[in-house]
């Protein structure tokens, strides 16, 4: 019996060794194994991030491999601070990189469940997993992180691992770290937190679905409650703050962001330019040529539009305004949408729409290039054309017909008739190498529905010939980068203006011309509220599917195209002049504040304007209705 007993407890304490030894070079290799994990987590910079700037400096976005917008510690609410120790790690400025106590709890709970279960794990432990390890429950990577713990703590102090965490941790909502947290449920920065909101989101890193107040704003309250009375148990606030926290009421609400689009566009050309390391990682400098002012205006009048025509109700009306500075082609403010968070869709480039009379100017400034004179007559009469037994009688909006009228008045009045007849003098293939020209590059079929812009082409390709217009001639390239920087300080890129002419100074004066009398006594003559020097041109497809208006002043162009994304009608008589064109104004209105300019004659061009202007007819007509200034 004693040999016996001899016998088991040799084998017991064979086992033990053996277990202990097992145990002690399982630990020894994956100490090996994190050599270049703590390599890597000692050297994690949050602040290695691509920003990406406004016209006049501001940051207007940031980019980061942890898609977070990173805050120093001191700029975080001491209320937050003091809310996630309570809530994730009550003595983590007391304990080591483990909490050995809290880990027993948990590998009790474990064995009792019958399988790995994470619990009892401190902050720096949390920080491991969030930076470098992968979420999966086995032994091996439970051990590289109480390993891990144990390493960064002998490299970084307890609040720079605070600083890591609560810039990295994800609190739900698409929100990775505190700031973007707090922007995302309280529309503010995390130093603003009060008590009671930084108590809500400390409750969120445990589960954050299942606390979401958005979501289950019933459970979210409950959290709260629980953190608050953490928060008392461990001395960071007493019993009187916790119950006004408690009656205090907690308002929701998103910030609000105005530049999505624009900056969508940019972070997707960096990308597929320079790679997704590069946009992430790189810490680069963008500056884009966005003006923060008018493209908070941009986003505003487009949704005030588009709820006005549907009597505060979005039905899925959409709308789209590009607005650029003629001179430089400096893309100021683009919004593709109505709204960015429920459709990401770029409608002011991506979208082709029918731009009805908006193309018109096109087929005008063809005519005069080849000598007509704004001042000749066009006849507008019922014409009738049979192709392969089908016939088109093409009409007028007002279903009435003038007879004589001017290429200036015929313009200003969106004359279908007189213009078809105008394409017709002019030829299809002038008219098409006149639209490439001025960066039209949608396909225009060859035929004579191109006067009614019966084909699809883009806002911003419409913008750039407005803008050519605008510049009497001199077609931008639209710029959206100024300049990108990378973290050394070199410049990488640098988009400077770039203008082409497409025309002749004289016509391109003209054309501008001709369009200033579409506000004075044409289509667009509601613009005249602005009481600016500005031209433009309305634009309605077929069926009222689709409203447009561009229009400009001596420095910048502005388009705005309304309409649903399935093509269906807006409504009978939303044209563009009842549909973009008060969008327009609403915007104009701030964009044009305190500019006076005046479309002046070029000095070099007026002895040709002169020529031009006597026209086959020689009525002797000055400038129309449109002077040099007003």
């Amino acid at each position: 019996m004693r040999v016996l007993w001899k016998t088991f407890l040799v084998i017991i304490v064979t086992c033990l060794i053996c277990l202990v030894l097992g145990g002690g070079i399982f630990f020894f290799i994956v100490y090996l194994e994190t050599k270049s994990d703590l390599n890597h987590l000692s050297r994690y910079n949050l602040f290695t991030s691509t920003i990406f700037y406004a016209a006049d400096g501001e940051k207007i976005a940031e980019f980061n491999s942890r898609k977070t917008k990173p805050v120093p510690l001191r700029d975080i609410s001491p209320w937050m601070i003091k809310a996630i120790i309570a809530a994730e790690d009550e003595h983590f400025y007391e304990h080591g990189p483990i909490n050995v106590w809290s880990m027993i709890r948990a590998l009790i709970k474990d064995i009792s469940l019958g399988k790995v279960k994470q619990g009892g794990s401190t902050i720096t432990q949390q920080l491991v997993k969030n930076l470098y390890l992968t979420p999966e429950k086995t032994i091996h990577r439970k051990a590289k992180e109480v390993i891990l713990a144990y390493r960064l703590e002998h490299v970084l102090s307890k609040d720079q691992i605070l600083d890591l965490y609560l810039n990295t941790v994800y609190f739900g909502s698409g929100a990775y770290g505190v700031e973007q947290a707090a922007e995302t449920y309280f529309a503010k920065s995390a130093k603003n937190l009060s008590l009671e909101e930084s108590a809500l989101l400390a409750g969120l890193p445990r589960a954050p679905s299942i606390y979401s107040p958005y979501r289950h704003p019933e459970l979210a309250k409950r959290r709260m409650i629980y953190v608050l009375n953490r928060m008392v148990k461990s001395g960071f606030i007493d019993e009187n703050e916790r119950n006004d926290a408690l009656r205090a009421k907690i308002v929701l609400k998103r910030k609000e962001t105005y530049g999505n689009y624009f900056i969508e566009y940019v972070k997707q050309y960096i990308e597929n330019k320079y790679g997704e390391d590069i946009l992430y990682k790189g810490g680069l400098k963008v500056y884009t040529t966005m003006d923060k002012r008018l493209q908070e205006c941009a986003t505003r009048s487009v949704q005030r539009g588009i709820l006005k025509l549907r009597n505060g109700k979005y039905d899925g009306l959409q709308g789209a305004l590009l607005c650029m500075e003629a001179s430089t082609g400096y893309v100021r403010a683009m919004v593709g949408g109505y709204d960015y968070s429920s459709s990401k869709f770029n409608r002011a480039l991506q979208a082709k729409r029918g731009p009805g009379s908006a193309f018109k100017p096109v087929i005008y400034l063809t005519a005069l290039e080849q000598g007509f004179s704004p001042n000749d007559i066009l006849i507008d009469e019922p014409i009738v054309f049979t192709f392969k037994n089908r016939v088109w009688e093409p009409q007028n909006y007002e279903g009435t017909f003038r007879g004589e009228v001017t290429l200036r008045e015929a313009l200003a009045k969106s004359i279908n008739v007189a213009t078809i007849r105008l394409l017709m003098d002019v030829g299809i293939d002038e008219v098409i190498a006149h639209a490439r020209l001025l960066g039209i590059t949608s396909n225009i079929p060859h035929n004579l529905t191109v006067a009614l812009g019966s084909f699809g082409i883009s806002l911003r390709e419409l913008v750039v010939a407005y803008a050519a217009f605008d510049n009497y001639g001199l077609k931008p390239k639209p710029i959206f980068i100024k300049k990108i920087v990378d973290r050394r300080g070199k410049v990488i890129e640098e988009n400077k203006p770039e203008l082409e002419r497409v025309c002749s100074e004289a016509t391109g004066f003209l054309i501008t011309n001709m369009l200033r009398s579409v506000i004075e006594e044409g289509t667009g003559r509601r613009a005249k509220v602005l009481n600016k020097n500005i031209a433009g041109k309305t634009g309605t497809t077929d069926g009222f599917r689709d409203a447009w208006f561009i229009g400009f002043s001596p420095k910048i162009v502005t388009g705005v195209w309304v309409g649903y994304d399935d093509g269906k009608t807006i409504g009978e008589g939303m044209t563009g002049a009842r549909v973009a064109l008060p969008i327009w104004i609403d915007f104009m209105k701030e964009a044009l504040r305190g500019e006076n300019d005046n479309f002046n004659i070029p000095p070099d061009a007026r002895k040709q304007i002169l020529v031009i202007l006597k026209g086959r007819q020689k009525t002797g007509e000055s400038f129309g209705n449109s002077g040099e200034n007003r």
